[in-house]
């Protein structure tokens, strides 16, 4: 039978060996022992050990009990396993100093994610190590709204945040971190904490993780063993120790030496062992076998990612343009009455690099930007079928693809001047060079989270020799809208992945002109709403023209898109690291939300006690006959009118966003039992934001966030008061979190 994801690479070994192993035995990826005599042949047997602690010796335990944080033993006993690890290799005991010493005003804290939908493990932590600030961090957390919530707030240095790990910062001295049956990957949780000190990491894998929590930064873990006193299968623990630890070693090296399962605390714990294939014929089986890979080949074949998404419209070429039917003829000449449009020649400089896209073998956008005159119009074709292979023992799979880059010129023997014969002028292509893409993706045996079929494309660029090509903009002549015959439209993340490939052509040249400030992409499309934010505004500055097609009626639209700045660095670190999306999209939204903080504050002071506060009906109402007043004053001294102006804090209602680089929102104040939300007017002049930072800020604050807002009172077209809002910030950050300071409850 092949092997799945839920058998983790390590396997137990001999009672009598696993008590005595030393360093030597240490479980790391890079050196695997050979195990072949090392196996188990029973299965030991579960202890209720934990349990008998919980119920006989525990202090805590009624209180716990009494919250409703534990469902059932099984929980109890994993979150025992997790403390009793913690307790015997991680917890910090640095002598003359203090636990509950903090340094710089940070403390130490134990991050606990994948808790559950009650922070039970952070519980534990908070009860019996009291020096800590425990976290707990689940996005099924039960909303504080219920009963049963509200009452954690009584626990004592316990935080709990219901959100993803990866969209949430935590600041601490020294910090340690569990995953109990956490849906991330070690490097996603470590992303999201910055600490002085990591003292260590326990991981409790289960489902389809145990494979992606195997290393952490490269490093494989310390200790691996099973539990037995956990009433669960999953109950293999796997440990990575910091450099200082419970052990009192200053060395991480050093350290390792001292994990030995002899303990009384240790108690039913059996080491483990990173399988091995041995080399003396014994027969010894790995974790991933031959049946296994052949699974995984299939598997391999069955992915649909951005290389065959880029390979099957490509393939399209090598039609024969009589088999087509005509409504594909009439699209291809859409396309090009599009090509030859003047937006395109307003944008794009005759001498500009253009890539074009194309899937129809006539090429009709080729043909007619160079008969407008450009001279450096390229194009892409399949070099190779694209090949793939398993690899890192069948969990992740790679494919390759290579295309050659022509540039494009009408023969001088045609004759572009006789329209019969246009169509036919030949077109000839020479050999620049090649791209090569390359995609990685996880292997799925089961069902999978969103998160685990993230695939990372890296394209380069062979110029064999040849000058390289300065391409400067993509010109997507419907090739995209093509690809998606057949597969889903409404898969925005996809969408963004498979331009964000495209985008890697213009980076993947080495001449690339940097302060290009023309588009980077050009879009014909009937797809109007693509220019939406989760498509191509995602990425890009997009400014978008229709054109309607007289015969027809049926709209085609022109996407002229400005790549942002942080698109470019995004797009490098994409091919350098392994960084998910997710991280940077939390770290610039926690960025944007601290520099709106400090601007709100510099503007409340600057106000000082010219500021009102709208915190009532009555307070709405003063403000409004104030700003009445003031224009009726300056009418009589012909004088500047006085500005009135206000704070105010509420709840958002609703968000209407413009693309003239303004908003509206509606804000239901916070203290105030009004029916009428109070409006808003967010101006990208008024707040003196830049572009991309109103995009930003816009894009960052959503329905239900409480909104704090300064500005001055003013009036909208139906001559209703508003607040016209100069400076602003979220109570808290909103879809992402930050914790840099101590919660005592």
């Amino acid at each position: 039978m092949a092997s799945t994801p839920h058998v983790s690479r390590w396997q137990l070994c001999r009672l009598s060996e696993a008590s005595n192993s030393s360093a030597n035995s240490s479980s790391t990826l890079s050196n695997a022992p050979k195990i072949a005599e090392n196996f188990s042949s029973a299965t030991p047997s579960v202890s209720l050990r934990y349990l008998n602690e919980f119920v006989g010796k525990l202090h805590c335990a009624p209180a716990l009990l009494q919250y409703g944080l534990f469902p059932d033993a099984k929980e109890i006993t994993e979150s025992m396993a997790l403390f009793n690890t913690v307790r015997r290799y991680i917890n910090p005991r640095a002598s003359g100093e203090c636990p509950n010493t903090k340094k710089e005003g940070k403390q130490d804290g134990i991050v606990v994610v994948g808790d559950g939908n009650t922070p039970r493990t952070a519980a534990m932590f908070a009860f019996r190590m009291r020096g800590w600030t425990s976290y707990s961090v689940d996005p099924a957390m039960e909303k504080e709204t219920s009963e049963r919530s509200k009452r954690w707030t009584e626990i004592s240095n316990l935080v709990v945040i219901r959100n993803k790990i990866e969209k949430v910062r935590i600041t601490l001295r020294r910090a340690i971190v569990v995953l109990v049956h956490a849906h991330v990957t070690l490097d996603q949780a470590l992303s999201a904490i910055q600490a002085e000190q990591i003292c260590g990491v326990v991981t409790l894998p289960c489902c389809n993780w145990y494979g992606q929590q195997e290393s952490l930064f490269g490093r494989g873990p310390d200790l691996v063993y099973d539990d037995f006193s956990v009433l669960s299968n999953h109950r293999e623990i796997r440990l990575w120790v910091g450099d200082v630890s419970a052990l009192g070693c200053q060395n991480g090296e050093a350290s390792r030496a001292h994990l030995q399962l002899f303990s009384g605390v240790m108690k039913g714990c059996i080491r483990k062992e990173l399988a091995a294939a041995s080399d003396d014929g014994s027969g010894v089986s790995t974790a991933i076998n031959e049946s296994a890979e052949e699974q995984a080949k299939i598997m391999l074949q069955e992915h649909d990612g951005v290389l065959d998404f880029i390979s099957d419209t490509l393939s399209e070429l090598a039609c024969d343009p009589r088999s087509m039917s005509q409504e594909t003829y009439l699209s291809e000449g859409r396309v090009a009455e599009g090509s030859s449009h003047s937006a395109i020649t307003s944008h794009l400089r005759k001498y500009d690099g253009v890539l074009v896209l194309c899937w129809h073998p006539r090429r009709a956008a080729v043909r007619s930007l160079l008969r407008n005159g450009y001279t450096n119009v390229y194009t892409i074709s399949l070099s190779e079928e694209k090949s793939f292979r398993v690899i890192d023992d069948g969990r992740r799979g790679l494919k390759t693809l290579s295309l050659d880059l022509y540039k494009c010129t009408i023969n001088p023997d045609s004759d572009p001047g006789n329209k019969e014969k246009r169509d036919e002028e030949r077109l000839q292509q020479d050999l620049c060079g090649s791209f090569t893409l390359e995609s990685y993706f996880a292997l799925h045996f089961d069902q999978k989270s969103s998160s685990e079929k993230e695939e990372m494309t890296t394209v380069s660029f062979n110029d064999a020799g040849l000058p390289a090509p300065r391409l400067t903009c993509i010109f997507d002549a419907g090739f995209v809208f093509r690809g998606f015959r057949g597969r889903s439209k409404k898969n925005p993340t996809f969408f963004r992945r498979v331009y964000r490939t495209l985008d890697q052509f213009l980076a993947a040249c080495s001449s690339v002109a940097d302060n290009n400030t023309g588009p980077s992409l050009i879009c014909l499309t009937p797809r109007k709403r693509w220019y939406k934010r989760e498509f191509l505004a995602h990425d890009y500055d997009t400014q978008s023209l229709a054109m309607k097609e007289p015969s027809e009626g049926t709209p085609l639209y022109m996407f002229c898109c400005f790549k942002r700045h942080a698109l470019s660095a995004k797009v490098q670190s994409s091919i350098t690291e392994t960084s998910s999306e997710s991280t940077n999209t939390r770290d610039v939204a926690l960025e944007t939300w601290l520099e709106l903080k400090r601007k709100l504050s510099t503007r409340k002071f600057e106000l000082a006690d010219r500021l009102i506060t709208i915190d009532s009906p009555d307070a709405r109402m003063k403000a409004a006959l104030d700003q009445e007043r003031a224009v009726a004053e300056a009418l009589d001294t012909f004088d500047g009118s006085r500005k009135v102006y206000a704070q105010a804090t509420g709840i958002i209602t609703r968000i209407r966003r413009f693309s003239t680089g303004s908003a509206f929102v509606s804000l239901a104040l916070a203290s105030s039992r009004c029916e009428r939300p109070l409006q808003l007017f967010l101006q990208r002049e008024t707040l003196g934001f830049s572009i991309s930072m109103f995009a930003t800020v816009a894009g960052l604050i959503r329905k239900g966030d409480e909104l704090i807002a300064v500005g001055f009172i003013a009036r909208n077209a139906r001559g209703h008061s508003m607040l016209q809002v100069e400076a602003l910030c979220l109570a808290r950050s909103g879809e992402f979190e930050a914790y840099n300071e101590v919660r005592v409850c």
